[in-house]
This record gives C-alpha cells, structure tokens and sequence, in this order.
C-alpha cells in the first residue's frame, strides 16, 4: 500500500513544483515592491509630518503604505494558499490509498470527553475542534480531530475596566485506536518537554533500560510487566525516531482496550517546502505527518496477535 501511495505522488511531484515555482514568482515579485513602498511611505509620511508639514507628501505616504501592505498581503496569501492546495493534494492521496472508508467531518471534532480521557492536559474553559476523521486500517478503527484547548484570563486595569480573553495551552491532534483485547492496566509515555496537567493519581513511574528514552519520556503506569510488553526496545527506538520528526511534544497512552496519541505541535508539523525544489523525499515528512494513524498500528503491532482478544488466554 506505502508503493503505491508513493508511486501516486511521484507523478503528482512536477505539477506540485510548476505550483510552487509559479507561486513563488508571484510571491517574491509582489514582496520586493510591497514591502519597499510601505518602507518609503513610512519614512515620508514621519519626515512631512514632523518636518515639512507637507499635506500632499502626508497623503503620497500613506498612500504608498496603504497599497504596499495590500501587495504584500496579496503575495501572502498566494504562498499560504499554495500550502494549503498541497497538503490538501496530499492528505487526498493519503486517504484514498491508505484508508478509502475514511469519514471526514472538516467542521466537527473529537468529543471533549475522548480527548481529556487519556489525561494529558487539564480541562479548558473552552474547546474549540476540526478535522474529525473516522477510518479503520489493518482492521484496526480510529478517530483523530483536531484540538485548540483555551483558558479563559481575566485582566483589570488601572481604571477599573474588565476584559475577558481565552488564551490556547494546548493546540494539535488526537488520535484515538481501539482494538479487542483489554488489558485491563494503563500505560502512559509522555514527552517530559512542556507544561502539562496529566492524570498520573494512581500510576507509578518506571524506567526502561534505554536510557535514552529515559530521558525524553517520563512513562506512567498500572503495572510494570505491561509497560516492557507492549514498550519493547524496539518500539521505544521507533518511537524516539517518529518524535523527532513532530514539531512540540508527543504523547501515548494505552488505556484498556484504547490507544490515545496526541502530537502537541501547535499544527506547525506540516511543514511545505516554497524555497527548494519539491520532490518525493522533501514531501515524505509531510505524508508521514498525514499517515500517523497507519505509522502507529503497524509500529506497536496494534493488528498484530497480542492484540487480539484472546490472545495470552488459554482456551
């Protein structure tokens, strides 16, 4: 399935690069004039107010700044909206070859319920949610959404006037996996860099002997002999390779029968190449951003046999 999704975006890439070429004419062209115009409109603007007291040399400022910002933005929004046609492009390809059934709702979002479930970050006072998308690989269902958790701040000033604003801690994607055996103990890795408010009452801290991993994870957990079954070396030296790929922190947790992924980046991960030439190796971060949940059910081996419903049972 991973050849044939390749094969399809090697011969989408020469179109992605006439796209952006293109793009980035426009972009540099608009920026060069823009960005000059409002520089001297500033520059005339303070020297005829302050000095000249010029009304005409006044209005030819702002008049240069006005139409600058306008191309600058012009130019920004022709190299945001060639981002946006790209990873499009490719979370279509994506999905059709990796998980055809795929319901996606653009507009909603997982439940708050699911996405404070795994304990990863405190209650917001506002949720704000999109992206939601249900599929199945491998046998294996899914969820994933989108999340912009907000708290509200409350500020008074020196004469008494309240403003009211609600600002993001924590900004990225969900994923939720659920597959047939329960194992009954929880499981937590998360990365030690940033400020989070997880649920660790209850579970104890363990330490692998990848000293490593030690480091960049505190892992949380039920039982001992759950974290080295499902957390083998191999897996802990995967997971460390996928975390460095992911902008912010990265955070796991096996709950039961669920697993719950959170990649806390602020949704700055998908990251389009516009200075340098687009190929399939400067795109496959950005594919492997976009097929996290197929990365995860064949990493932790989710549609393998100790996943299944009797497995370690004897019958």
């Amino acid at each position: 399935m991973a050849d044939e999704l390749n094969k399809s975006l090697e011969g989408m890439v020469s179109s992605f690069e006439a796209d952006r070429q293109k793009s980035r004419k426009s972009y540099i062209i608009l920026v060069s004039i823009g960005v000059p115009m409002i520089v001297i409109g500033i520059v005339l603007f303070l020297l005829a107010f302050l000095y000249w007291d010029n009304t005409a040399v006044v209005a030819t400022g702002l008049i240069l700044c006005i139409v600058g910002t306008i191309l600058t933005v012009i130019g920004t929004t022709i190299k945001s909206n060639f981002s946006k046609r790209l990873i499009t492009s490719i979370k279509n390809q994506v999905n059709s070859n990796l998980f055809p059934k795929a319901v996606i709702s653009p507009n909603q979002g997982m439940l708050l319920k699911k996405v404070m479930e795994p304990g990863f970050f405190a209650t917001p006072d506002r949720y704000l949610a999109s992206d939601y998308m249900t599929a199945t690989y491998e046998g294996i269902s899914f969820e994933q959404g989108k999340y912009r958790l907000q708290r509200r701040e409350t500020h008074t000033d020196s004469h008494g006037n309240t403003t009211t604003s609600y600002n993001d801690y924590a900004v990225g994607t969900m994923y939720r996996f659920q597959y047939e055996r329960d194992f009954g103990q929880i499981v937590k890795v998360l990365e030690k860099a940033g400020t989070l408010s997880f649920g660790g009452g209850g579970l104890k801290k363990v330490e692998t002997e990848y000293i490593a991993f030690n480091k960049k994870f505190k892992i949380l957990a039920s039982d001992d002999t759950t974290v080295f079954y499902l957390l083998t070396p191999q897996i802990q030296e995967k997971i460390m390779d996928l975390e460095g790929k992911f902008k912010g922190q990265f955070y796991l947790a096996f709950i039961g029968n669920e697993l719950f992924v959170a990649v806390n980046d602020s949704n700055t991960s998908l990251q389009v190449p516009f200075n340098e030439k687009i190929t399939i190796e400067s795109i496959q971060p950005i594919v492997e951003c976009l097929a996290i949940p197929a990365v995860f059910i064949k990493l932790l081996g989710l549609n393998k046999s100790k996943f299944e419903k009797n497995a370690g049972v004897k019958l």
